[in-house]
């Protein structure tokens, strides 16, 4: 069975989302969620974030409930070696879910600030967008030329 995705950094930007998928997803496909017991956290020297366990905390993020296999696979490569995909438990309005979530590959401390979507937004998202949306065209191309038929 595959799990559902819980997105909590740049992906939940509908633009990247859209982008790196090469498709938006439909609507009832992508739901508010939290990860209770996890922070997303700034990744040291990057413009996006890790997801900590941290006691009584709860991450924002989304539910992404419409990947294909494939998706799944383009979404691996472009989170790279950074991260593992790894099962979490989810917090939705129905209730509690498992689900999947990108989690760094190497220890990252707790530093006690937040990772913000909006300050990415507003601070990086117009100079990073194009070239993430290339990097993920281009994987995507790749990925489609040896994906099993």
């Amino acid at each position: 069975m595959t799990l559902p995705l819980f997105v909590y950094g740049t992906l939940r930007d509908p633009h990247l989302l859209a982008a790196v998928l090469g498709r938006a997803l439909g609507p009832g496909k992508v739901h508010a969620a939290r990860a209770p017991g996890f922070r997303a956290v700034p990744y040291a020297h990057r413009v996006y974030p890790a997801l900590i366990r941290v006691p009584g905390a709860a991450a924002e993020g989304l539910l992404l409930t419409d990947l294909s296999p494939f998706e799944r696979d383009l979404l691996d490569a472009f989170e790279g070696e950074e991260y593992r995909r790894a099962p979490i438990a989810v917090m939705v309005e129905e209730g509690l879910f498992e689900a999947d979530a990108y989690l760094p590959a190497i220890a990252v401390p707790d530093a006690g600030a937040d990772w913000s979507l909006s300050r990415w937004q507003k601070e990086h998202k117009p100079r990073v967008i194009g070239a993430e949306a290339a990097s993920a065209a281009e994987i995507r191309a790749r990925l489609i030329a040896v994906w099993p038929n």
